[in-house]
């Protein structure tokens, strides 16, 4: 019988900028460019290409997500659809075992009632949009309840969650409590797959779970699987490769059998706080990060700086909606709509002609955009990783200050500032250079903060790149003798702005980092394309230098070597990127190699990796083979791990198509069995 479950909480925070939508350059994701690209590439994408091997050779490629029960919200949904639609299909294709969940991670006991049912409906509803179908299950974030958490849940149509062992009380892993049907995950195992060393052996942690009563369920932040636990999606293919008769998921196992017991929940209680749901308002003392002897004294004035300027944003944005709209609460779950649309126009007036009393002007239409954002913003400024960590400092307590400044500035709530900044005052940082929170929000919140005309400035040089993007902005530039005349527009809230805009007036250092990036790397392609061609016909004459000099003393030689490489390299990045011809590539190899030269070619890898995946698509397997040879032998060669191209992308897109691939050495070069069981 199957009676094995692993869960899986997959979740990001909402990172974007709430003033463009994108998210900014975090050094600490190095070298990656976010922390959602980095934990998209070490845990989303291998759980959905966990690789199955035996003796060195990978023999079947599991999707993690098709066996996994797991959950995964909005907030990483959203961005995976943004940047990486890709990886949908394969998320989607586990929908079956997915569990609901609030839209952006808040802490549901110490929401007021109304809030904690627009968590719950805004959850619901972005699940069914993604998923296609209605969730009977839900993952409360940090697994924070109380009865009136359950009850709501109730009301929603929800009908099992999952609850640590000391949340509940009765005798049971699977019993009812409260009308809900409730799984009790096992305690032992979970914190050694989350903390300890079972994920290092499957098998022994296969036998562990088989010698528990059933069900046992394991329960760990998805996240576990790659990113905090490096390979351990690869325990996932061995476990659902080699024992598929005895695992199943929270939904499967609910909707073969219901509990037969009933226990009683112990409420204000969450899985990763020994007290209760402390961690989320009062310096209780558990944290991850920082150093010994820092305190969290600065949680509790926080929550109460936030909880004030809630009431007042909320007191605000109602009466503005009152004028305009029927019923303003009821309206408030429906804007969910307008968000999992992306502001688009036809969300925006099918909100309107369900909930405005009357036409409306478009200045009136700004009104009520501008208030409900301005309440959603409210609720990104309570995500729970703001208080998680260890100071008022960290990243993700910074961004839900930003998002309460982006509150007060759409209803121009000066007083809310005030107040929320007194609070701040009195929240001390555990870092000299803040102070205290006050510090924390005018050196980290504040410099976040962009203006329209920044905005536009930052519009210009992207127009003059052929840009089209501006996070979620829409805008016109048109060039002027003395300038530019820029026009923006913000879906979000209908806001249009002007702005007459001159060329002294331009300065890069005022533009987003995440712009400024994209710039920067425009200009320096324009560069490396002027050098390639300027100095073309110079490369046989410094490869001629080179060649008859790499063996003598020439005070000159690392300058041509350096001019040499530097053209190499620019040559090569331009045969695989523009020309694509594997022969030429393989030529160039070759000469760099007679030369001496060194053309860090591991900088190049995506490139490479890019160009085999195009030849696959285009059934050129020839030629995928010569590209995939010419990889491995320079890997060989450098012998050192992080110089190497990774071939594990390629892998995945062999395999799967690899009923319609026909040369076999392909399958060898990037070791994988060509004809798995299926």
């Amino acid at each position: 019988m199957k009676n094995l479950i692993i869960h899986g909480h997959f979740y990001q925070p909402f990172r974007e900028n709430p003033y463009l939508e994108e998210i900014p350059l975090e050094e600490g994701a190095h070298p990656f460019e976010d922390w959602n690209e980095r934990i998209y590439r070490e845990c989303y994408l291998p759980v959905a290409y966990a690789h199955y091997r035996e003796d060195g050779t990978t023999k079947d490629i599991i999707n993690g997500y098709k066996h996994l029960s797991f959950n995964m919200g909005w907030t990483l949904t959203h961005w995976l659809e943004k940047k990486h639609p890709e990886l949908l299909e394969k998320v989607k294709e586990g929908r079956e075992h997915t569990l609901a969940s609030t839209f952006n991670h808040t802490i549901l006991p110490l929401d007021p009632l109304e809030d904690r049912e627009v968590q719950i409906v805004w959850g619901i509803r972005a699940y069914e949009r993604f998923f296609g179908r209605k969730p009977l299950g839900f993952w409360l974030p940090e697994l924070a309840v109380d009865y009136e958490t359950l009850r709501l849940l109730k009301k929603h149509g929800i009908e099992f969650v999952i609850l640590a062992p000391h949340q509940v009380k009765g005798n049971a892993k699977y019993l009812w409590v409260e009308d809900l049907a409730v799984f009790v995950y096992d305690g032992e195992l979970s914190h050694g797959v989350s903390f300890g060393e079972l994920l290092v052996s499957a098998e022994r942690l296969h036998q562990l779970m088989k010698s528990k009563e059933p069900p046992v369920v394991i329960a760990t932040d998805g996240e576990t699987f790659g990113h905090h636990k490096k390979f351990g999606e690869l325990a996932l293919a061995y476990l659902f490769k080699k024992y598929p008769d005895d695992f199943t998921t929270l939904e499967d196992y609910y909707r073969a059998r219901k509990p037969n017991q009933r226990g009683e929940l112990v409420p204000y209680t969450s899985w990763s706080c020994v007290h209760g749901i402390e961690r989320w308002r009062s310096n209780c003392g558990c944290s991850a990060g920082g150093l010994p002897g820092w305190h969290q004294k600065w949680r509790a004035p926080l929550r109460e700086g936030l909880e004030n300027l809630r009431s007042m944003v909320k007191e605000k944005a109602y009466s503005i909606l009152e004028k305009y709209l029927r019923e303003p609460k009821l309206a408030l779950l429906d804007y969910v709509d307008v968000i999992l649309e992306n502001y688009s126009q036809s969300a925006k007036e099918d909100f309107l002609r369900k909930h405005a009393k009357r036409r409306l002007s478009a200045k009136e239409i700004v009104e009520v955009f501008k208030s409900l954002s301005a309440i959603k913003y409210m609720h990104f400024a309570f995500s729970s990783d703001g208080w998680f960590f260890a100071d008022i400092s960290g990243i993700e307590t910074v961004k839900n200050l930003l998002f309460a400044k982006r509150a007060i500035d759409l209803l121009e709530l000066e007083d809310g500032e005030k107040v929320l900044k007194e609070y701040l005052q009195e929240a001390p940082s555990n870092v000299l250079a803040y102070g205290n929170g006050l510090g924390v929000w005018e050196k980290l919140v504040k410099p976040q903060v962009y203006e329209p005309k920044t905005i536009a400035k930052t519009a210009v040089f992207l127009h003059l790149l052929e840009e089209k993007t501006l996070g979620r902005w829409e805008y016109e530039v048109q060039e002027k003798e003395e300038g530019f005349s820029v026009k923006l527009k913000d879906p979000e809230t209908e806001e249009t702005f002007s702005f007459e805009i001159e060329w002294e007036e331009l300065n890069l250092e005022e533009v987003p980092d995440r712009f400024l990036g994209r710039i920067l790397k425009s200009w320096m392609e324009s560069f490396e394309e002027g050098y390639l061609s300027f100095l073309s016909d110079y490369m046989y004459l410094l490869e001629e230098v080179a060649y008859y000099s790499k063996s003598k003393n020439f005070e000159f030689l690392e300058d041509v070597k350096g001019h040499t490489e530097l053209l190499l390299k620019l040559k090569l990045k331009e045969l695989l990127v523009k020309d694509k011809d594997v022969k030429a590539i393989k030529e160039l190899f070759n000469r760099a190699q007679q030369l001496g030269l060194d053309l860090k070619a591991h900088r190049l890898a995506k490139h490479f990796v890019e160009l085999c995946i195009i030849k696959l698509e285009e059934g050129e397997e020839e030629e995928l083979l010569e590209i995939v040879e010419l990889i491995k032998d320079y890997n060989t060669k450098v012998g050192r791990f992080e110089l190497m191209i990774d071939l594990w992308e390629v892998q995945n897109r062999v395999w799967e198509r690899r009923h319609s691939i026909r040369n076999k050495r392909i399958f060898e070069l990037l070791n994988l069995q060509p004809y798995a069981t299926e």
